[in-house]
């Protein structure tokens, strides 16, 4: 399971705290240890008080240290998966792999912080202590006395699971019927004038209603087994006591100082089974983390290339030759030379968006080649092939914060006047008048303060203050009027840059010098 250099990251960090929680376990039983002897043999407190203070002080070093360890973890896995993210194709960038990386990165990478403060102490120092009990208890009566300690000990675990796991199993029925309950609800709310309408007032509240029974039904199910699970789990927790006891006074012990030294013992390595019993149930949600989580750094990646393959580009010439990317983009072959205006046209479907992203080498065709400046794509690092492009899509992605912050995405060193001149040059002016704070207004949560038309011309205005030699537009004045495209249009071809363009709309406003037709032949025209 270890197997990647970013496993190795992580899991460094882990090693010193899982040691720490084993010496803190081993040191506290053998201060139970230790103090039953003292009782049994009469002996000073002092040994048990050394070994009880370096007890605490190892203990409270683990903790601390696992939380520290905890958010060191998390930079790590955060880390990995950024870098995962960075480099994985845009294929692989699926609606299911989208859903797994919200798991991800909201759910499974904050649960694993938990691990070397909580899940160590459950896994390393719960299990340790009962276990060097059970060894340390022979000191005192001999193979026997371990051999029945850790027989009772293990029957008290089995019951302990049986209890735990019959009252997880309720309790899942009853999260199920609630959550039917809390959808039918929604679903009455949200439709009660069509649900009124189509099934009149008594039978629109139906399907809400077998859902209330069922949740009761299954709430009742819960508390039956929750008083079994608690009854079970009091036998078990008195099952190891009961039975020692019962062992030494049939055995003919009659020693009150040893009789209470071996019940202290066995309370205390009884004590972590119920913790343990839930905390293998549970198991399975961590380990299914950590499956996402190698699923979700597992992508495929666009390979860099090494130092001596990496060259610059002479210019900004784009080449395509025989470029084929199933199952769309099929044989593409075109020239285009700098400062030309490309319109990309055709059918929804055709793969021009497809063509758009190999072109910025968001992934490789899986046939042909891509030049630029006379040098493959794949010969130029990430960073060097960033600076040639700057790209709007039809949905762009706007950040909660101003229009100013929005903008300076493009060029983070742009000053105020430079931002203000590339908003007005979209047509933003309207915008930015409406409010004294201009390019300083706040645009609302991931843009919601602005239209549809607003927010692509705030993406349009961020891509053109970036002045990359090449500016891509994927229906990027979709949501506009026809004026306001003919103002943007106008202002972007004025712009001292190669243009490539997919547009369904008024496609003369972008006066192109070439068109390259998604409809069979392909070909540049």
């Amino acid at each position: 399971m270890i197997n990647r250099p970013q496993d190795y990251a992580a899991i460094k960090h882990l090693i010193p705290v899982a040691f720490g929680w084993a010496v803190a376990a081993i040191l506290e039983a053998a201060c139970y240890i230790q103090l039953a002897l003292a009782i049994i043999e009469q002996q000073s407190p002092q040994k048990v008080l050394s070994i009880a203070a370096i007890t605490i002080l190892t203990t409270i070093l683990a903790s601390r240290s696992g939380f520290w360890a905890g958010a060191r973890l998390a930079n790590a896995l955060y880390s990995a998966l950024g870098t995962t993210m960075q480099q994985a194709k845009l294929s692989w960038f699926t609606a299911s792999v989208r859903t797994l990386l919200i798991e991800t990165v909201s759910r499974s990478i904050p649960g694993f912080m938990s691990i070397p403060a909580h899940q160590f102490q459950v896994f390393i120092h719960a299990p340790l202590i009962p276990l060097c009990i059970t060894f340390g208890i022979g000191l005192i009566g001999g193979i026997p006395l371990v051999m029945m300690l850790a027989s009772l000990l293990l029957l008290s675990f089995v019951i302990q699971s049986m209890a735990q796991r019959a009252l997880a199993r309720a309790d899942m029925d009853r999260n199920n019927a609630e959550l039917a309950t809390n959808q039918s609800t929604l679903e009455l709310i949200d439709h009660v004038e069509l649900l009124r309408t189509a099934a009149g007032y008594s039978r629109a509240t139906e399907r809400l209603e077998q859902n209330w029974q069922a949740q009761e039904i299954a709430l009742g199910r819960t508390n039956r087994a929750a008083a079994i699970a608690t009854l079970l789990s009091a036998i078990a927790s008195f099952l190891p006591i009961a039975g020692m006891a019962l062992y030494l006074v049939l055995s003919g012990v009659n020693n009150t100082t040893m009789l209470l030294a071996v019940l202290m013992l066995t309370m205390r390595a009884s004590a972590p089974l119920e913790t343990l019993a839930v905390a293998a149930i549970g198991i399975h949600d961590q380990l299914a983390a950590i499956k996402h989580y190698r699923q979700a750094t597992n992508a495929p990646t666009l390979k860099e290339p090494s130092q001596a393959q990496q060259k610059t580009p002479h210019n900004h010439t784009i080449e395509l030759n025989n470029v084929t990317f199933p199952p769309a983009v099929q044989n593409i072959n075109a020239i285009i030379e700098p400062g030309e205006r490309v319109l990309i046209c055709g059918p929804s479907g055709s793969g021009k968006t497809t063509l758009l992203k190999l072109l910025m080498r968001f992934d490789d065709p899986t046939l042909g080649l891509i030049n630029l400046g006379k040098v493959p794509l794949t010969s130029i690092p990430a960073a060097e092939l960033a600076r040639f492009f700057a790209y709007v899509p039809q949905d762009p992605l706007i950040f909660t914060g101003t229009i100013a912050s929005n903008i300076r995405i493009g060029n983070p060193d742009a000053d105020d006047q430079a931002v203000d001149k590339a908003a007005r040059q979209v047509a933003l002016d309207e915008v930015l008048d409406r409010s004294e704070l201009g390019i300083y207004q706040e645009v609302g949560l991931q843009g919601a303060g602005l239209s549809g038309g607003e927010r692509q011309r705030l993406a349009l205005a961020r891509a053109l203050i970036k002045n990359a030699p090449i500016l891509i537009m994927d229906e990027a004045t979709s949501a506009l009027d026809e004026e306001t495209e003919k103002r943007v249009a106008k202002a972007i071809c004025e712009q001292s840059c190669t243009l490539v363009v997919v547009s369904h709309r008024n496609q003369s406003v972008w006066q192109p010098t070439h068109i390259i037709e998604f409809d069979q032949p392909l070909a540049l025209k």
